[in-house]
């Protein structure tokens, strides 16, 4: 698991590629092990890590990347707070708005990635399979000839 997915560490290679950066706090984990480390940046922590119970790897990750796709889809994340602290309690309530000037199934797809039971959290073959996924034009170029990262 990373455990530290964040927008900081998604890059673009000049293809278009996503390439995930900064391994520094990753960890192999085995199905089942549950972790109690402390990991990750506090807008794209997720909740039950903030409980210190102990939490399994794949639903953080998942939890993160949820965070990361609301903020390239709204421009902005899902929760905030004055503090370290109220940011952290309205992560744990888990409530946030979805704006309706994104498809349904982006919405969807969101809802499910940032659910704050990690038993119920979408699981990534679920993520491929989501109707919005498949929506997704494989042909797409990140990248045209006009742009400044093409040589």
């Amino acid at each position: 698991m990373h455990r530290d997915i964040k927008l900081d560490n998604i890059l673009l290679n000049c293809y278009g590629d996503i390439k995930i950066a900064d391994f520094g706090v990753s960890k192999r984990i085995t199905k089942g092990e549950i972790l109690y480390q402390r990991y990750g940046t506090p807008v794209y922590v997720a909740p039950e890590i903030l409980k210190d119970q102990g939490y399994e790897g794949p639903p953080v990750d998942i939890w993160s990347a949820g965070v990361v796709l609301y903020a390239l889809l709204y421009e902005n994340f899902p929760f905030s707070g004055n503090t370290v602290e109220d940011l952290e309690k309205n992560i744990q309530k888990g409530k946030y708005i979805l704006p309706t000037d994104i498809s349904s199934e982006a919405r969807d797809l969101l809802s499910h990635m940032l659910d704050s039971n990690p038993i119920t959290r979408i699981t990534i073959s679920q993520i491929y399979k989501h109707s919005w996924m498949q929506s997704i034009d494989e042909s797409c170029i990140a990248y045209n000839n006009n742009s400044m990262f093409i040589q």
